[in-house]
């Protein structure tokens, strides 16, 4: 959800009194949209986030970001108008969802004087904006231009500060206002949020069921007006979180967990939410491709098993060829169809064949050898052409599904590598940067008699895992029927138990496309009996004299 002027209203009173005269020590901006102010303050070294993106926000936080080898140019401006300088304060002009972080500083020629870093957190409007002494907007990093918007930011303009909405903001009416507004929109949460500015949805649902009637809501929103903003996390049932400035009670089966601070709270409510955004940008365009590739790969079969089903009745026109030269005497020349005797059956039963009047009962004869042959020929060459374009989307099926168990960005990277070498994605310009080396971090387990159990992130590492680092006589595990990661128990010259084993097999089930079904079908066998085909894809292999296990996919209490 978009910060309101409440949660807005304790961001600006906690930041101010916790960075109050900090120093502007570093300058980093990991993304187009994100600036870290890394401060000195009273409470030590810490990062200030500044947020003009997707989920707009300011607040200390604990995260790294990885930095672009080349600053961007906003950046560097403000290296160059805040390094060193000192947090005067952080405001919220006319309780408007936006803060403002004043700065005393010293400019190029060693002249001191104030700049304000405004962070807009207003949907479309989001904006980080860097003004000087005098009030000109010296960078921003939306710029607006003034034909077709009510108000320009462009450098060099003056700032002034978004245009107020139509409606009335709950910071400036009376009290007869507020009940008059409250009965016009009959307690309803999502009419008392559109007709108050600086409303959250959440915020005017609670304050309705709170107040009750007119009198009471409004009484509710001027008790939420006076007092101070709490940070509350709201947990609901299907996992789905949210924050508010009070705690909200009208929501069943919903907890509400009280933070310290709004810092704390937007840190860990956009860390989950960030992380998994970026996940899906990075590996949307792969998912994308692979998708299309498992498609055309699936159409292609469909047909390729249509005609392989035809070639299959060949038979038939063999037998036809056949009955044709057999009863020559009995077929003129022009003949479009014949009864003929079929002399292959024992009962001699009379059979119509269609022929073709251009040619001579010979060359129709002729024609059915020669088509008998063709798919004799195509028969072969079909069931090759499957068995390879199903190993291909067996394949495809395991990219996609280690691509929807990749947990960080170096996880999708070594995919993305893997695709380059399997040659399913182009590969970046020529003269880009040397790959980093690709990391081998499989998952690590503990089961019953003190075994490990790896289990390979991606197919790449499932490759490495089973037929480089596991040891001949170890426990080889995936999941049957399905796209799965390969997981391997290592014995260490002793002999697991059946726990240990089933433990291990449901490792395996876990992390597969059974994972979601009550028992999963798992083969085990030992690492020698695992073999890779030649030609065959990262991650594909055949394996014989196998065991297979019914077991209910899960992972073991102790987990390394």
């Amino acid at each position: 959800m978009a910060l309101d002027s409440f949660v807005i209203a304790g961001l600006a009173q906690e930041l101010n009194s916790r960075l109050e005269n900090a120093r502007v020590d570093r300058i980093t901006m990991p993304r187009r949209d994100r600036i870290i102010l890394h401060l000195r303050s009273r409470e030590g070294n810490v990062r200030l986030l500044l947020c003009a993106g997707n989920g707009a926000r300011v607040h200390l936080t604990s995260e790294k970001f990885e930095n672009p080898e080349t600053p961007p140019m906003f950046c560097m401006l403000l290296r160059k108008q805040l390094s060193s300088g000192r947090l005067l304060s952080v405001t919220q002009p006319d309780h408007e969802r936006l803060l403002e972080l004043r700065f005393s500083a010293t400019d190029e020629l060693g002249v001191a004087g104030e700049r304000r870093l405004i962070c807009e957190m207003m949907g479309r409007m989001t904006n980080l904006i860097l003004v000087g002494a005098e009030g000109h907007i010296l960078a921003c990093t939306h710029p607006v231009d003034p034909d077709g918007s009510p108000r320009a930011v462009q450098p060099g303009m003056i700032y002034r500060l978004p245009p107020k909405q139509v409606k009335p903001s709950l910071w400036a009416v009376s009290q007869e206002e507020l009940e008059n507004i409250c009965h016009q929109t009959a307690g309803d949460g999502g009419q008392l949020c559109g007709s108050l500015a600086g409303l959250s949805p959440l915020a005017a649902q609670e304050a309705v069921f709170r107040g009750k009637t007119a009198a009471g809501i409004a009484q509710e929103l001027l008790c939420l007006r006076e007092a101070l903003p709490v940070p509350w996390l709201v947990q609901r049932e299907n996992g789905k979180l949210d924050f508010s400035a009070i705690k909200i009670t009208f929501e069943a089966n919903t907890k509400c967990i009280k933070f310290d601070n709004f810092s704390d709270l937007l840190d860990e409510f956009y860390r989950e939410q960030t992380r998994a955004n970026d996940l899906k940008n990075l590996s949307g365009g792969i998912e994308r491709v692979m998708t299309t590739v498992k498609n055309r790969l699936s159409r292609k079969l469909a047909a390729q098993r249509q005609e392989l089903q035809e070639a299959c009745q060949r038979e038939r026109l063999k037998r036809t060829a056949d009955l044709i030269t057999a009863n020559l005497y009995v077929i003129r020349p022009g003949d479009k169809q014949v009864t003929l005797t079929d002399y292959f059956d024992p009962e001699l039963p009379q059979v119509q064949v269609t022929l073709d009047p251009q040619l001579t009962p010979q060359e129709n004869a002729q024609r059915l050898f020669s088509k008998y042959a063709r798919l004799k020929r195509a028969q072969e060459a079909l069931t090759r052409q499957i068995a390879l374009g199903e190993e291909e989307l067996a394949y495809v099926e395991a990219v996609l599904y280690t691509l929807s168990l990749a947990a960080d960005a170096e996880q999708i990277r070594e995919i993305r590598e893997e695709l380059i070498q399997a040659g399913y994605i182009k590969p970046l310009e020529k003269g880009r940067r040397k790959p980093k080396p690709l990391r081998f971090d499989p998952r690590s387990f503990t089961v019953e008699g003190g075994f490990t159990v790896l289990c390979g992130r991606n197919n790449r590492e499932n490759d490495e895992l089973t037929h480089r680092r596991a040891g001949k006589n170890d426990l080889w595990f995936h999941a049957r029927g399905v796209p799965g990661c390969h997981a391997v128990l290592l014995t260490q010259g002793r002999e697991p138990g059946e726990e240990a084993v089933r433990q291990a097999a449901a490792i395996a089930a876990y992390f597969s496309g059974a994972k979601s079904q009550p028992r999963a079908a798992v083969d085990y066998t030992q690492v020698r009996r695992v073999k890779k085909p030649q030609g065959a894809g990262a991650g594909m292999v055949n394996y014989f004299s196998y065991q297979t296990a019914l077991v209910e996919p899960g992972l073991p209490q102790t987990n390394l």
